[in-house]
């Protein structure tokens, strides 16, 4: 049995740490991602995860009524990394195809628009202008 030494291979950065890099910013790790593959290429989809893309892509398909999901992680427990992971599911249906293979409703959708909002940032036009502005609707009157 090979030791956890001799089957892993850590990514180039994993031992040169530095606090900054830790603290992940939501808002920006959405947009970095691009179409979300390579987000997923290094991904260990959990059974956490699992659950969550799940419940969530049921409620984006109408199927179900479940609204609110508390993520319990403690700090670094990976509550950032699930929300990206499933903000690029919800937006992207060629990335469901692939991660989401035989998961029910992953295919009832075309997409969802996605916003995310950093809360150390202050924008001019507030926390729901903010959002508006990412959904494209900054200018519909109502926002």
């Amino acid at each position: 049995m090979k030791t956890v030494r001799d089957a892993c291979t850590p990514q180039k950065n994993a031992l040169t740490i530095k606090l900054s890099d830790q603290i992940e910013q939501l808002d920006e790790l959405i947009s970095a991602e691009g179409d979300g593959s390579a987000y997923f290429e290094k991904t260990f989809i959990t059974q956490g995860m699992q659950d969550l893309i799940t419940e969530g892509i049921a409620r984006l398909a109408g199927a179900s009524s479940q609204a609110v999901f508390h993520l319990k992680q403690a700090m670094g427990g990976g509550k950032t990394h699930l929300l990206v992971g499933f903000g690029l599911l919800a937006r992207n249906a060629e990335l469901r195809k692939t991660y989401c293979a035989g998961m029910p409703h992953a295919a009832s959708f075309k997409g969802a628009s996605i916003a995310a909002f950093n809360g150390r940032n202050t924008p001019d036009h507030f926390f729901w202008g903010e959002i508006a502005t990412q959904l494209g609707k900054a200018d519909d009157g109502r926002s």
